[in-house]
Order: structure tokens, then sequence, then C-alpha cells
């Protein structure tokens, strides 16, 4: 009973030096989830999630500005924002590490089905679509944006165009997704490309514009 007891000590005392406690709690609140879901904050965040942006979220851990190391001291802040009447789904695990930053405009939604993280600055800027499959791997410095936010010559209806990522991608360091772009499953995106166009699954591409390099059974 007594080892039982200071295991929930140990743990405790863990989950207080890892987490922004009260801001951690207070969302948890204001977002009325269950039991099964958990919203985890770490210091150095900025969490802003306006009161009528819709969530869902019902199980799995979501973590910002998470860090790969214990004893690593955090030295970026990370942003989670959603704007007026935009959606975030999150269907399972996901992590934003240290510096990574997700923006969602009014209106805009983004789905995101689990197991996924943003590694170390790494900005994801959502103004329409954005949708990401399970078990993908974000690397540092990535940017992804569905919207280039200015207009060319007046043609409004051109600036933005969804993103979808399929299941188990990854993308590699410094590279650029740009709006209208599909990503299929199982593909790899070589560190410091821009992704202009759509890319086959279980490819490698890279380069800029990216460009398929070979194909591929699976990555570990």
């Amino acid at each position: 009973m007594l080892m039982g007891l200071k295991r929930k000590i140990v743990k405790a005392i863990a989950f207080v030096k890892r987490f922004d406690v009260y801001k951690s709690v207070r969302w948890r609140r204001k977002l009325h989830l269950g039991r099964a879901a958990s919203f985890h904050i770490c210091p150095k965040s900025i969490v802003d999630i306006d009161k009528t942006a819709k969530v869902s979220f019902a199980s799995g851990e979501l973590v910002v500005n998470d860090s790969w190391f214990a004893t690593r001291k955090r030295r970026y802040v990370s942003e989670f924002r959603l704007d007026r009447d935009s959606t975030f789904v999150c269907e399972g695990d996901f992590k934003l590490y240290q510096g990574a930053s997700i923006y969602v405009a009014p209106g805009a939604k983004l789905v995101v089905h689990g197991g996924t993280f943003l590694n170390t600055n790494a900005t994801l800027n959502c103004f329409h679509y954005i949708e990401i499959g399970k078990g993908c791997a974000i690397s540092d410095n990535v940017c992804i944006a569905d919207s280039d936010t200015h207009c060319i010559d007046g043609k409004k209806d051109k600036v933005m165009a969804p993103i979808v990522i399929g299941d188990h991608v990854w993308i590699g360091k410094n590279v650029t997704v740009l709006k209208g772009v599909t990503i299929g499953s199982g593909a790899i995106i070589g560190a410091g490309s821009v992704v202009t166009k759509d890319v086959p699954s279980n490819t490698v591409v890279a380069g800029n514009p990216a460009k398929p390099i070979k194909t591929i059974e699976k990555w570990e």
C-alpha cells in the first residue's frame, strides 16, 4: 500500500515539473473534455481558443510544447490558437514539440487523425482546410500553409486550397507544403523540399519544387 502511494506521489511530482498545471486544468475544464482525453500544456506555451471555436477531442493525449528529453530546458515558445468559428478535430495522440505552432483561422477546419507530431519550430497555418492522417512525423522547421494569404492581380478565389496528408507520412526538416496539395500515405518528403504538387503514396520526393525520386514499400 505504501509502495502504491509512493508511486502516485512520484507521478504527481513528475506531472507538476513537466506541465503547466494551471493552464492544463483550466483548458480541460473550458473544453469539457472527457476522461479519455488529456490536454497537457507545457511551460512557455500560448494557448488561445476562441469561445466560438469547435473542438472535437474524445480520446488520446494532446500536448503543447513537449520535449524529447526530460532534462532539456525549453528554449522556444509554442502557440496553439483557434480563432472564431474555427474547427479542430483530433482523433488520438497529437504532440507539438518545443517551438511548434498551430493557427486555425476564422471558419477554417483542421483535422488530425492521431499518432502524429510536429517537431521543433514547425508551423501549421490553416486558413481553409488541412487534414493530417495517422502516424505522421513532421520534422523541425516545417511550414504547412493552405493559403498564400495575399492575392495576385485581384484573384482572391485562388488564394486558398485544402491540404490533405495521408497516413504514415514523413516530412523532413525545413520542408514547405503549399496550398492545394495531397500527399499520399507512406510518402517521404526530403529535407528542404517545397511541395507544390500532389505526391503519390509510398513515394520519396525532394527538391524545389519537389519531384519523385523513387518508390518504397515502407519506412520506419
